[in-house]
């Protein structure tokens, strides 16, 4: 299985996918946070190191879906907002969704109307949680590819269902 969540409309609408998220194994944003050195010139484009927060930013999903322009946005001054105002629509049009540091598992609902996954990410799983439920959730997000017509191009659509996937959209 491995360590990144990545949603293309091709990918889902051919049926086939390397979509997949690790549960537990360190994944490639573990290890740029562990060994990307801070003063490299091309550190912003995969990790953002943004005031008080207790972890580099994974500007790397953002590269691959937005480009150069809005993740050295980003790293300079945390505007989101602005930071998607400034994506490349021709780095990579196929693709709506990455975290390639996330966690967690996908759930897939096939139905004569539609095809639905449900990302569903959880913190890193440094210790393990007591909690009945299983522990906290980072986030829940959905996609969904309704049934189109010969000579239509499919169309994803996503939702938000629970936390913030940050730069993963």
């Amino acid at each position: 299985m491995c360590s990144s969540l990545c949603v293309s409309s091709e990918t889902i609408c051919r049926y086939r996918s390397r979509v997949g998220a690790s549960i537990s194994s360190p994944g490639l944003v573990e290890a740029y946070e562990h060994r990307f050195p801070k003063e490299h010139p091309l550190r912003a484009l995969f990790l953002a190191d943004r005031p008080g927060a207790d972890k580099p930013q994974p500007t790397i999903n953002m590269l691959l879906r937005h480009g150069v322009r809005s993740c050295l946005e980003y790293a300079r001054n945390g505007d989101l907002a602005r930071a998607r105002s400034l994506s490349n629509p021709d780095v990579a049009p196929h693709l709506s969704f990455v975290d390639l540091g996330g966690h967690g598992y996908a759930t897939v609902r096939l139905s004569a109307a539609d095809m639905r996954t449900e990302f569903v990410c959880i913190p890193r799983p440094i210790t393990r949680s007591d909690r009945e439920d299983g522990g906290p959730l980072r986030y829940r997000v959905a996609h969904v590819a309704r049934l189109w017509r010969p000579g239509e191009r499919p169309r994803l659509e996503q939702q938000v269902i629970e936390g913030d996937p940050g730069l993963s959209i």
